[in-house]
């Protein structure tokens, strides 16, 4: 494939890999104003900051289409590679859906009869659009998504940027109105219970670091612009979430002040508070940001999940139609495929929240396997050439590896205690389970007709 992604269309789609803007940070705040500033400053260093080193240090190394997969099955061999690229490509069917539902959300803020309690064939209808028109704009490659994706970008993160820098004009001219910290957490609400809903969806906010690794092989220069762009792509969202967060709690609070001037922080809540901070016009420009960033985000995941069936199709785990590609290099039978079965589930499935909480569990198993593979390739290539490497030798590259895996069961404690073992882990467990109880049938396949790579 043409290498043609330049440097700031890699951290367009980063962005919205990750995050697409702090519209869905609403329910970590709901549990209390200093417990979602705690949990929003701790998540990137405890879990993104390694991870995206992790990412740096193998997609530097291994700058090939497929990423993760192609990390996988060298150090893990096929079983591992197979796991990680059905795991993902499985992942991706709850993780995408959630997408055309964020944006019909906000799209109700003008259309009402779009909203979850409006007309369900039409709110179907309107999803089913959003997802083949993304295939589409597609199939005109990597080049023509980074960037829409720095447009997308922009116009996500204006009106955040015009709501700080008039909130904060408004705090050293009028004072702040209550404090950012206050409470810690809601009352009528236990720790606990706000740690269950603040950990897994501050996890859930800031991952997706190793997504671009699929399309490292349509990157300019990988191995100098992969690393720069995580570390500004690292910066720019935790701003983007944690700044706009503290101007917002400090001007128009929480739901614990009683006095009618502050905002119940449920989905549309930005919306209110940048029309209370700035004016009406503001509101409508964030709600018109929702949407953009709902497609933003949408757009840029299938651009990176669909190479997944692509390179496991050269390897025989998948039908090698999927290889075919267009004259733009586009894989135009792998996104075609993904968007038949997307709009399959956007049809089936109603209540993508429900889903959603075996999302983290699920993507844990991805990241897990990604983790094993850095530790393995530092075990049996340590010569392999390592543009960037995380420093500190062994005890270095273990520490990485442990904060995100303690992340991730600070997380699956408090969910299973909240939701139950079989919501967090049981469903996940399922689907995770089907394609590795295909795997000795596709393995008898292979060693009938090869790969072709």
């Amino acid at each position: 494939m043409t290498r043609h992604l330049p440097l700031p269309a890699i951290v367009a789609i980063i962005f919205f890999n990750v995050a697409g803007g702090p519209y869905a940070l609403e329910e970590i705040l709901s549990g209390g104003a200093g417990l979602a500033i705690m949990v929003l400053v701790l998540t990137p260093l405890l879990w993104s900051a390694p991870v995206a080193l992790v990412c740096a240090e193998l997609g530097t190394a291994i700058p090939a289409e497929g990423g993760y997969y192609t990390w996988a099955k060298r150090a893990l061999g096929p079983f591992g590679g197979y796991c990680q690229g059905w795991w993902a490509w499985l992942y991706t069917l709850i993780d995408i859906g959630l997408y055309p539902t964020m944006f019909c959300e906000y799209l109700a803020y003008f259309w009402p009869e779009i909203g979850a309690e409006g007309d369900p064939t039409l709110r179907r209808l309107v999803m089913l659009t959003m997802i083949w028109g993304f295939v589409l704009l597609n199939l005109r490659g990597a080049r023509t998504v980074g960037r829409l994706a720095e447009i997308f970008a922009t116009a996500v993160l204006l009106p955040f940027g015009i709501l700080v820098v008039v909130g904060i004009y408004r705090m050293l001219t009028e004072g702040v109105s209550f404090s950012p910290i206050t409470p810690f957490v809601a009352p009528g609400t236990t720790l606990s219970a706000a740690l269950s809903v603040a950990v897994p969806i501050a996890l859930w906010n800031y991952l997706g670091w190793d997504a671009i690794s699929t399309i490292a092989g349509e990157m300019k220069d990988p191995r100098r612009n992969y690393p720069k762009a995580l570390a500004i792509a690292l910066l720019v969202i935790a701003t983007s979430y944690i700044v706009p967060v503290i101007v917002a709690l400090s001007l128009v609070g929480t739901p614990i002040h009683a006095d009618g001037t502050v905002v119940e922080w449920t989905t549309g809540a930005w919306s209110v508070a940048a029309s209370r901070i700035v004016g009406p016009w503001l509101g409508v420009a964030i709600a018109a940001g929702g949407m953009v960033s709902a497609i933003g985000l949408y757009s840029a995941l299938v651009l990176v999940y669909s190479r997944v069936p692509f390179v496991m199709s050269f390897d025989g785990y998948l039908p090698h139609g999927l290889t075919r590609t267009n004259s733009r290099g586009a894989p135009y039978v792998s996104l075609i495929v993904s968007g038949i079965i997307y709009s399959a589930v956007v049809i089936h499935f109603d209540d993508f929240e429900a889903l959603a909480i075996a999302d983290v569990t699920m993507y844990a198993a991805m990241m897990s396997l990604e983790l094993l593979s850095f530790l393995a390739l530092r075990w049996r290539e340590p010569e392999l050439a390592r543009p960037f490497r995380v420093h500190g030798g062994w005890p270095g590259a273990i520490l990485v590896c442990a904060l995100p895996w303690a992340c991730i069961g600070l997380a699956g404690y408090y969910q299973i205690l909240e939701e139950g073992v079989f919501e967090v882990v049981g469903k996940a467990g399922l689907i995770l389970a089907a394609p590795l109880l295909l795997y000795p049938f596709i393995a008898a396949r292979r060693r009938l007709r090869p790969a072709t790579s």
